[in-house]
């Protein structure tokens, strides 16, 4: 039973003290209720192994391969890069959203490490793009007539997120010529063409057909209406000039997802596996772990939706009768109820487990042999018991010899040295 009571404890500690991992779709975005360009962060990552354990022209091609491809382009100087910019502004409004994107940047990154029986390639992508056209409804902050004293509702599109970019993207490089991005075979193929020989043809090829950018996972892993969320009147916006730091205290609401909770349930990673032969078996392992996603709304924000397309409705102040709530209306006072819970059942335990000991102590199966019960240190002072009667004998030592000094046993009565008689 005490082992019970641990186990419980423990799960629900950890529940509150899990952390998101890396995952393969991470966004953060700020959205300002003045409706001025937003510039969210996507990252992308991906990874890929290839397994020869039994050598061949794949271990030939890649066994101490290791090389990095990396560059960063932005679309005010780079052509590519605006091709690129207009692509995701259709993907966008292909969402149902009307946001625009004005401006684009982005960092791409491969790593290939080749070892004796494995090889593993991890795709990093970063775009960091300007976004504006996405306040579909201006608010007002009149409170007369408002919605509960929070002023009339702004209306900020979040469909811009669910994109998906199934496409080649070729991007022109200084250092690497035109490089398709999108696609992981596709850096195989020009950077690692005797690999990529072994590989055309296969299943491992059309598992590595799978294309990068595609944010829209964090949608379908968790509608937006069900990521925690949580409101604070004393959010702090930092001033650009970091040497002279400012900062403006406004009204914040935290959306957020990727972690796994009661709410949410296991954010489990995907993991695909396919072994395929040519010259000798290969396997192929990839791993994408669970989309993570942050929203900063300001305002006191909920999530909405706009014929059927994800969005927020905020307000300036906080908006009277709504609560300040997590996931899935799981309110904040449920979250100190589980946490006093937590509490309750800790000093449960703890009082079980103290008085068994003491049950213990007091009930001992000695069988045949018979215990004292333990007492307090004073109430041997209480017994009237005769104390113990302590009998020594006295070892009577060996005799001197007062005429040479030498020392003899008791059972001889002349020295042992010069043969004195022992003294009466």
């Amino acid at each position: 039973m005490r082992i019970f009571f641990a186990l419980l404890l423990v799960g629900v500690m950890l529940f509150g003290a899990m952390s998101p991992v890396l995952a393969t779709t991470d966004l953060n975005a700020y959205i300002p209720i003045n409706g001025a360009p937003i510039t969210p962060n996507f990252k992308f990552s991906h990874i890929v192994y290839l397994d020869y354990p039994q050598g061949g022209k794949l271990k030939d091609a890649l066994d101490g391969k290791n090389m990095t491809v990396s560059f960063n382009v932005d679309s005010a100087s780079n052509t590519s890069v605006k091709n690129l910019m207009n692509e995701l502004s259709m993907a966008m409004t292909a969402t149902g959203s009307s946001a625009k994107v004005t401006d684009l940047k982005l960092n791409y990154e491969a790593q290939i490490n080749g070892g004796p029986t494995q090889a593993s390639i991890t795709y990093l992508i970063n775009l960091v793009p300007t976004i504006g056209s996405y306040v579909l409804y201006q608010g007002t902050n009149n409170v007369v007539g408002a919605i509960g004293g929070g002023g009339t509702p702004y209306i900020m599109d979040a469909a811009w997120v669910g994109f998906n970019l199934d496409q080649d993207v070729k991007i022109s490089t200084q250092q690497y010529g035109d490089l398709e991005i999108n696609h992981p075979i596709n850096l195989i193929q020009k950077e690692l063409p005797a690999a990529y020989e072994v590989i055309k043809g296969t299943q491992a090829e059309k598992l590595l057909q799978q294309n990068l950018i595609n944010p829209s996972t964090l949608y379908t892993q968790q509608p937006l209406d069900k990521w925690d969320h949580l409101f604070d009147p004393s959010y702090v916006v930092s001033d650009s000039n970091v040497l002279h730091y400012q900062g403006t205290k406004v009204a914040v609401t935290t959306f957020s997802t990727g972690v796994s909770d009661l709410q949410s349930g296991s954010m489990s990673n995907n993991q695909q596996d396919v072994d395929f032969t040519v010259d000798a078996p290969y396997h192929i392992r990839t791993i994408d772990q669970a989309a993570s996603g942050t929203f900063s709304v300001e305002g006191h924000a909920q999530a909405y939706n706009v014929k059927g397309a994800p969005a927020f409705t905020t307000t300036v102040t906080a908006a009277a009768g709504v609560s300040n709530t997590t996931a899935g209306g799981m309110s904040g006072m449920i979250m100190y109820g589980m946490a006093g819970g937590a509490g309750g059942i800790a000093v449960l335990v703890f009082i079980w487990s103290n008085k068994k000991t003491k049950a213990v102590i007091h009930e001992i199966n000695t069988g045949p042999l018979q215990y004292e019960t333990r007492q307090h240190w004073a109430d041997h002072f209480e017994s009237t018991s005769s104390p113990p009667v302590i009998t020594t004998t006295q070892e009577q030592p060996d005799w001197l010899c007062f005429k040479c000094g030498y020392y003899t046993l008791n059972s001889n009565d002349r020295c042992s040295n010069c043969r004195a008689a022992k003294p009466t």
